[in-house]
């Protein structure tokens, strides 16, 4: 019955294994038109990408050639390329492993962090209207449009008052909502430390 196997015993002798070791680089051709096809095959199995199956057979087959001295028979050889990259596939699992938990974990970290922050934001929003609520009506209208972008300028013309009452008025206003906030500060302060 013929075995694959056998083939690389019959292609190769004492003499090839010397070549080898010299660097003779036909020796080491034979051996890769032999053992290439069957090796990437095994890598693609466990892989199932052709270019890091490709990879890894490239690296197996260089270290092979840094090694070459290292082997005295040339089975030794191709259990060598089996073990490599039997190894580096795994390597490579466990790694596509790591960065896949670490995708889902960095997802729900970030989700979790921006629902919490959400959250936040709504609470000192509401916090912040709540404040704004307490105020003289006047004053309301006057921080309201000023946190909607508005001028003094504008606020004055639009509310048919002077710029001094605008200014005055935010300035109370200010002071109250200081005074009222001022635990917003600590709580802020508590929650993104």
């Amino acid at each position: 019955m013929y075995n694959p196997i056998d083939t690389i015993y019959i292609l190769f002798d004492n003499d090839s294994i010397s070549k080898l070791h010299a660097g003779d680089e036909t020796v080491f051709k034979k051996i890769f038109k032999q053992c290439y096809l069957p090796v990437r095959s095994f890598t693609w199995r466990f892989v199932k990408d052709n270019d890091i199956a490709e990879d890894i057979v490239q690296d197996a087959f260089l270290q092979v050639w840094e090694k070459r001295t290292s082997f005295n028979v040339l089975a030794e050889i191709k259990s060598f390329l089996y073990v490599s990259v039997r190894n580096a596939c795994l390597d490579h699992l466990k790694h596509e492993r790591v960065k896949q938990k670490n995708a889902i974990d960095i997802a729900i970290f970030m989700s979790h962090e921006m629902e919490q922050e959400a959250i936040l934001e709504e609470d000192v929003d509401s916090l912040i209207h709540n404040a704004i609520k307490t105020l003289p009506p006047q004053a309301q209208k006057i921080v309201i449009m000023t946190m909607d972008g508005n001028s003094n300028m504008e606020i004055a013309e639009k509310l048919n008052i002077t710029v001094n009452t605008v200014k005055s008025t935010k300035l109370k206003a200010y002071r109250i909502l200081r005074k009222r906030l001022r635990n917003l500060q600590w709580l802020l302060a508590l929650l993104l430390t």
